[in-house]
């Protein structure tokens, strides 16, 4: 008798925590299939927190994010997508017009805003790319993004593969 109630107790914490989402496969994961090229002499790996990989350049002090999302949540457009980015840059503006472009066969957007992060200037280049399961986001952001910062987030991106998954 007290075994079925042990199974509904660790159903409800489970369900609680999430991993109920996770085991049942509805929840957006993170793709472990595409490889990019690391950034080179100057970059320093850091922490990425919420992204799959960061680092920073040590000339400019420039951080590189690279993220990915294979969930519900790609059926947004790059529009859309490049928006929600940029809402999280107060007072933003774009800079140049976007740019729709192909990245090893898939489509995407690269967008540059300016605006401010605690009354000091930030500027940003972001590129959304779709693939068939998943989508991508690259975040180059700095006070200053000097020719070495876009250097590396424009080979980033030529670099970009999409492995199949095993």
């Amino acid at each position: 008798m007290q075994r079925p109630s042990f199974w509904v107790l660790i159903g409800l914490l489970l369900l609680q925590t999430g991993c109920l989402s996770t085991i049942m496969g509805t929840k957006d994961s993170r793709s472990e299939t595409y490889d990019i090229p690391e950034p080179g002499a100057g970059w320093d790996p850091i922490d990425p927190g919420e992204a799959d990989r960061s680092y920073r350049n040590t000339r400019d002090q420039a951080i590189l994010n690279v993220s990915s999302l294979c969930g519900e949540a790609r059926y947004k457009t790059l529009e859309e997508l490049s928006t929600d980015i940029l809402k999280q840059l107060p007072e933003h503006e774009v800079v140049e017009p976007q740019k729709s472009t192909q990245v090893n066969g898939h489509p995407a957007l690269i967008t540059e805003a300016r605006g401010q992060v605690d009354g000091k200037p930030m500027n940003v280049r972001i590129a959304v790319i779709r693939t068939p399961d998943c989508l991508f986001d690259f975040i180059l952001a700095g006070a200053q993004l000097d020719a070495s910062s876009r250097t590396a987030f424009d080979a980033s991106l030529k670099g970009f593969k999409e492995r199949a998954a095993r």
